[in-house]
C-alpha cells in the first residue's frame, strides 16, 4: 500500500506538474503513511531530469518544485496544527496532573522562548532539516498555541529551504533518490522514537520531582 501510494503521487505529479506538487504536498501533510520526502524528491527527479547546472535550472527548481511544495506543506500542516490547537489545552487540563504537567508551565516556557526569538529560530531550523518529521512540528506548534501568523511564515520559509535542498539532491542523484528518500524516512522514524522517549523521561522526571 505504501509503495502504491507513493507511485500514485508521482504519477499525479507527472500529469499535473506544479499543481500536482502543490496538491500532493497538502495530502502529504494530512495522510500519515505518505513519506514527507516523496512528493518533493519524486517531482524533482521527473521534472529536472538531466538538466545541467545553469541559472534557468535553479530557477525551475525553485519556482516549479520548491515554491509549490512549500505552499502545499504550509496549508496542509494547518490541519494538524488546528486539531492539536483545539485539543491541546483541554488535554493538559484534564490529564496534566497525571503527567506532571500544567498549562501555566507550558505558557511560561513558550513566553521565555518567544522573548529571545528562540521559538521562531527552532521551528525554522526544524522545518528546514529533512530528518525532522513535519507532523511533529505542526503538532507541537498547535499544542503550545504558537501564534498562527508566525507559524505560517516560519513554516513556509523553513519548508522552502527544505524543499529546495531535497529537490536539489533528487536532481543531482537521479534514480538514486529512492535510496536517499528511504534513508530520510528511517531517520524521521528514529527522531520520532527519540522524541517519544524524551517526553516519557521528562514526564517521569516531573512526577518524581513532585
Amino acid at each position: 500500500m505504501f509503495a502504491e501510494l507513493t507511485l500514485f503521487l508521482e504519477e499525479f505529479i507527472i500529469t499535473y506538474g506544479l499543481y500536482g506538487i502543490f496538491l500532493g504536498s497538502i495530502l502529504e501533510e494530512i495522510i500519515a503513511p505518505i513519506p514527507s520526502t516523496a512528493v518533493i524528491m519524486g517531482s524533482s527527479f521527473f521534472i529536472m531530469g538531466n538538466s545541467h547546472f545553469s541559472f534557468q535550472a535553479f530557477e525551475r527548481l525553485f519556482f516549479s518544485i520548491a515554491l509549490p511544495a512549500a505552499s502545499g506543506v504550509t496549508i496542509g500542516s494547518l490541519f494538524i496544527y488546528g486539531v492539536v490547537y483545539q485539543l491541546g489545552k483541554p488535554f493538559v487540563d484534564r490529564w496534566g496532573k497525571y503527567l506532571g504537567l500544567s498549562w501555566k508551565e507550558i505558557e511560561k516556557t513558550e513566553e521565555k522562548y518567544l522573548e529571545n526569538n528562540l521559538m521562531d529560530l527552532s521551528i525554522f531550523t526544524a522545518r528546514a532539516l529533512p530528518i525532522v518529521p513535519s507532523v511533529v512540528i505542526s503538532a507541537f506548534c498547535g499544542f503550545v498555541k504558537y501564534d498562527i501568523k508566525r507559524y505560517i511564515s516560519v513554516t513556509f520559509f523553513g519548508t522552502l529551504v527544505r524543499a529546495f535542498v531535497l529537490g536539489f539532491l533528487a536532481w543531482q542523484f537521479g534514480s538514486l533518490y529512492w535510496q536517499i528518500e528511504s534513508k530520510i524516512a528511517i531517520s524521521e522514524e528514529i527522531v520520532i522514537t527519540g522524541l517519544l522517549i524524551a517526553v516519557t523521561v521528562f514526564i517521569i522526571y516531573k512526577k518524581n520531582k513532585k
